[in-house]
């Protein structure tokens, strides 16, 4: 509701967003982007919690470089969210 055209102050806030992000080696680029955006921060000012739960995928992309590559800037896109209040969760995949 709180990005609806129209919505009023209280629909606004107090609102709680849980993501769950399992995208196979994806989430690296997902995070850049969705902080770029800095919908998330948007939300957070607007008086709403956001908890964002990662499953990390390291070894899903088998190419070194492109895993270095696909890394890069992520962390500093993890810490700006987390400077303006995501609650960041971490999963990790393990295979047998």
């Amino acid at each position: 509701l709180a990005f609806k055209e129209g919505a009023t102050e209280t629909e606004k806030k107090g609102g709680l967003l849980i993501i769950k992000m399992d995208v196979e080696g994806a989430e690296y680029q997902v995070l850049k982007e969705v902080a770029a955006s800095g919908i998330l921060c948007e939300l957070i000012k607007m008086g709403n919690q956001v908890v964002f739960v990662v499953e990390y995928h390291n070894m899903s992309i088998t190419n070194a470089e492109e895993r270095r590559r696909e890394k890069a800037g992520h962390q500093k896109a993890v810490e700006q969210m987390k400077e303006c209040g995501v609650d960041f969760q971490k999963l990790h995949a393990f295979w047998a």
